[in-house]
């Protein structure tokens, strides 16, 4: 989902300054994604059957809903529906957590999820974005520009694109002439393969046999496409490459106004569509950039504007027709960080799998911020989450040199514009720190000349811009010795050279220029090897697992470096890198299996088994030969040849141990052979390293790279050998033995491979494992520490900002004057609860994150009465039947919300307080305030993408459900429920009192 232009040049290889945590920066706003008042509610298909209070029979469920939303007075807008058999209901809007609550009692309601807003990353960045201006004059310029008495002949690509009519109605046509030059002696020996990727994951062999998706419908669910493309087939439509879709949102739609639909996914003004149409299914072009499927065909469903804006309703609603339209595979480079398998998008990703449908979905790109930080939806279950891996290369041009020398690698995949040009240095002293960072004195025109300058000591679009003004059009720019190469789409030519060549390149330079030693361009694509981190998972790539230990990712294709195509509208092409691109490369060879299998019958447990198993597995780093954690890699790179035609066929694709309080250590492997021969296959344990995903000492998580040890798990096999006739199966029987000697509290991550192997071939079988060797109802939930915030939190922050004072404040609600609460959550949680308790209240338990106890007495005739407030009323056998047939109905945390909005009074709640064992609900609340579920952990903002603390502000003096709060002395309670908490035992969250505070309005 990510897209850079700066590529492959890592933050743990050249750091990165993040802003320190300041209270001035802190937003009094409740923080997150949500759209208020915004919610996806699940129907029972019976609801028109079944609703009580109806005066006549509803015709459908959604009649039925609405009938008693009008007959109990709430006020509520539709925003999408939804009518498969997969998910029946609609996105709301209500006006007051009062109508949720009456929402949430109705007959025929089963589940709810509140809307979150998505957001594409920013667009590729293009030499259009940049604007600069033409110079009327050169800077520091004594003399005219060069003119070369030397003219090339060599060839150059010449992109042309014209267009007719306007708007969506607007036809172009895009053609490309390539002239490819004469090889010289000194390049001859370099291949011309473009910048594909298809070699790395197996798809050329693929194609070769003649197979490239055709008759595959492949789904993109993401902004619309430029089909006019001549790569992506230039029309839309029946006998198109891209054969239907749908514009869910239209231009404007930004996530919060009302969007406009239409039948044509055309677009031009975001380019994230139009790059994984292409990496799906492009036709054959000019960079070599071939789709995985190039003979699919695929829908494009537009479900972001041109700002790159949606809301997850819209993504959940083109899911829905994806799967009315019969797509086979659906390619989902969208997400948001969520951590659990549980948010509606997952759920539903879980449903579309069950029911027949492929889903590839990224996996997202904080991969810095560390482990157990996954993303929706791609934490489906039976969905494939995918990470990104580097690309075995730089994508760079090569230039020949009269001297012979070379030729010369320069880091951009478009070639400088053709000719033949002599040299300019500002200077070739290598000890001059800030080479090209201002103009010198006496500097001629630099037009026709190609002008070098040393990297360091000013940013690279200042020594650009600086050459740019002085009328140079091309620059290279010496990288400094064992360094990353970088992009940028400067609008003049820019590229990097390493600092051998740029070395060679000053040396036949005497008195800042060179007329003898010149440097010719022509359309030479070459792949340099990336010797820094080819092959590795790539550092922004997710790291998982769920919350709830799920795999996250499920496999890695490559997502760096990746040349892509653009609107026509956006410069044609780019190079981009996030797990966005590697996404289209799965689904893409999701594709090609089911189009080996004869497009029939393939469910999407065999297009993931024979994708997982099949994969390549990863080393930690170039120097580390240390096999990457499963967390980090899945089951490794992905190989649709082998995927293809296994040596054999392995069934669990992935096994899951989860932690030391459920641990799964029997374990069961089928294996088949699909061969015609007699086969031996050998099984064997490969273990990674273990991951600490936490710092020793501390509840705070460690950042990528994750350390790893070498402790690892132990397997017993029932057989360690098995001898398969033809087309027969076996199933053996492992034994796992978690790793010991570690510290619980790091909460390290174990895992590895069984591998299957045979004497035959050398296409063996792997499954990944992968265990906690700690239990996940340990992990800390609420950051009591100064350590990041530099504040002992949570607390509360004044209308000032300030850290409210521990001996109370009044505030009276106007102009700013309000509690906000501060927190950081260092785990995820599936409950997270604010609630206002009486100043003196007995609370029945100590809360174990409350920097400041109360030793003040009781008041014994405020905890009467609110004990008399929700006090267990005997009720009727008849009454109870009907409460239990509700309550049947309903998920946990449906219920859970529900009794909190009604202070446990509502139908059914009497019963979630009365168990001896409920200790959670006796605790004497005033009052639900805020109520959120299934939430990931906070960051420490390694990434620079926030999400390091989160905000609840008490905006208005009112309890969640609409009433009023009257004036008074009060306290937040906090309390966040432990990952496999029962939401019943109050010993099973952690909890926070905060300093009383004062309404006084």
């Amino acid at each position: 989902m990510k897209s850079s232009i700066l590529l492959s040049l890592t933050l743990a290889l050249v750091g990165v300054n993040v802003d320190a945590f300041s209270l001035a920066d802190v937003k009094k706003t409740t923080s997150g994604s949500i759209v208020p008042g915004r919610y996806i509610v699940e129907f029972d298909s019976n609801a028109h059957l079944t609703s009580s209070g109806m005066k006549r029979e509803a015709k459908s469920p959604h009649e039925a809903i609405y009938g008693q939303l009008k007959e109990r007075n709430t006020a509520y807008t539709v925003h999408q529906e939804y009518s498969n058999d997969l998910f029946l209901g609609a996105s709301i809007t209500l006006d007051t957590d009062s109508d949720l609550a009456n929402l949430l009692s109705l007959e025929g309601i089963i589940d709810f999820r509140q809307v979150h807003l998505l957001n594409l990353p920013a667009q590729p960045v293009t030499a259009q974005s940049y604007q600069w201006s033409v110079a009327t004059g050169l800077r520091n310029s004594s003399a005219q520009a060069y003119s070369s008495s030397s003219t090339s002949t060599s060839a150059k690509v010449t992109t042309t694109t014209s267009c007719t009519g306007k708007g969506r109605n607007q036809k172009c046509t895009t053609s490309t002439v390539t002239s490819t030059p004469s090889a010289t002696s000194s390049s001859s020996s370099t291949s011309n393969k473009g910048f594909s990727v298809l070699s790395q994951i197996g798809a050329e062999s693929v194609h070769a046999s003649g197979n490239k998706g055709k008759g595959v419908k492949v789904a993109i669910i993401d902004s619309g496409v430029d089909y006019t493309r001549e790569p992506l087939g230039g029309c839309y439509g029946s006998g198109c490459k891209i054969v239907g879709g749908y514009d869910f949102v239209g231009d404007s739609f930004d996530g919060s106004n009302d969007p406009v639909p239409d039948n044509d996914p055309f677009d031009n003004c975001y380019s994230h569509g139009t790059i994984t149409a292409g990496l799906i299914g492009a036709n054959a072009n000019q960079y070599g950039v071939t789709g995985v499927a190039p003979e699919a065909s695929l829908y494009q469903y537009r479900v972001f504007g041109c700002n790159g804006a949606t809301t997850d309703d819209i993504v959940l609603q083109a899911m829905q027709k994806a799967y009315d339209d019969g797509v086979d595979v659906i390619n989902l480079s969208v997400g948001e960080t969520s951590g659990w398998t549980e948010s509606m998008l997952s759920v539903f990703a879980s449903r579309l799998s069950a029911a027949g449908v492929v889903l590839a979905i990224s996996a997202g790109n904080q991969g810095q911020v560390g482990a157990f930080y996954s993303y929706s939806p791609g934490a489906g279950l039976g969905v494939i989450n995918v990470g990104s891996s580097d690309n075995a290369f730089y994508p760079s041009q090569l230039a020949t040199v009269s001297t012979g020398y070379g030729p010369i690698p320069y880091y951009n995949y478009k070639t400088y514009t053709a000719g033949t040009y002599p040299l300019y240095a500002f200077t070739t002293d290598s000890s001059v720190a800030d080479d090209g960072c201002t103009i010198p004195d006496g500097t001629p025109n630099l037009s026709g000349y190609v002008t070098l300058v040393r990297r360091g000591g000013c940013s690279l679009e200042q020594k650009a811009q600086n050459i740019y003004y002085q009328g140079g059009r091309q620059m290279f720019l010496i990288n400094t010795a064992n360094t990353v190469p970088l992009y940028q789409n400067f609008p003049l030519d820019f590229g990097m050279i390493s600092l051998e060549d740029g070395n060679y390149l000053l040396s036949q330079i005497t008195n800042h220029t060179s007329t003898n030693t010149t440097v010719t361009f022509s359309f030479n694509p070459y792949q340099s090897p990336n010797t820094f981190t080819g092959n590795i998972t790539s550092y922004f790539s997710e790291i998982g697992p769920t919350n709830d230990l799920f795999l996250a990712p499920s496999i890695v294709a490559p997502g760096t470096n990746m040349v892509v195509i653009l609107p026509a509208t956006m410069s044609n092409w780019s190079i981009v890198e996030g797990t966005s691109y590697s996404t289209p490369l799965v689904a893409g060879s999701s594709a090609l299996y089911i189009a080996s299998k004869g497009n029939t019958n393939v469910s999407p447990d065999k297009v993931k088994n024979a994708l997982q198993s099949t994969a390549d597995s990863l080393k930690t780093s170039v120097t580390d030969s240390t096999i990457a954690n499963v967390a980090v890699q899945g089951a490794g790179k992905l190989n649709i040849a082998q995927a293809i035609s296994p040596n054999v066929v392995v069934s669990p694709s992935e096994i899951l141990l989860n932690d030391t309080n459920y641990f799964a250590g029997t374990q069961y492997l089928t294996l088949t052979n699909p061969s015609n021969k007699i086969v031996k296959y050998k099984l064997s344990n490969v273990p990674a390293g273990t991951a600490l995903a936490y710092r020793s000492g501390m509840n705070q998580s460690n950042d990528q790279p994750v350390p790893q040890v070498s402790s690892q798990a132990t397997v017993k096999f029932s057989q360690s050998s098995v001898t398969l006739l033809p087309k027969t199966t076996w199933v053996v029987i492992m034994q796992f033995t978690a790793p010991t000697g570690l510290d619980a509290k790091q909460f390290p991550i174990y895992s590895g491979f069984i591998q299957v192997s045979s004497d035959n071939s050398d296409n063996n079988a792997q499954v990944p494992y992968l265990g906690v060797a700690a239990k996940m109802r340990d992990m800390p939930v609420l950051d009591p520490t100064a350590d990041y915030l530099g504040i002992n939190s949570p607390t509360i922050l004044d209308e000032s900002g300030s850290v409210q004072s521990s001996t109370g404040h009044s505030y009276t609600f106007q102009n700013d004057s309000y509690p906000t609460v501060i927190y950081r959550l260092v785990g995820g949680t599936p409950l997270l609860l604010i609630d206002l308790v009486g100043a003196n209240s007995s609370l029945g338990f100590t809360p174990n994150y409350n920097s400041k106890r109360s030793n003040s007495p009781v008041q014994p005739e405020i905890y009467k009465r609110l004990v008399e407030e929700r006090k267990i009323n005997s009720i009727s056998s008849s009454l109870q039947s009907e409460i239990a047939s509700w309550k049947s109905t309903k998920t946990q945390s449906l219920i859970s919300l529900y009794c909190q909005l009604t202070n446990f009074q509502g139908k059914g709640c009497s019963s979630y307080q009365s168990g001896k064992s409920n200790t959670f609900a006796k605790v004497p609340i005033l009052g639900n305030l805020f109520e959120t579920d299934y939430i990931p952990r906070s960051t420490d903002n390694v990434d620079g993408e926030g999400n390091d603390y989160s905000t609840f502000a008490l905006e208005q003096a009112q309890f969640a459900n609409g009433t009023s709060i009257p004036n008074g002395t009060y306290k937040f309670l906090m309390r966040a429920l432990h990952i496999t908490g029962d939401r019943t035992k109050g010993s099973d969250y952690e909890a926070w009192l905060s300093a009383p505070f004062t309404i006084a309005q």
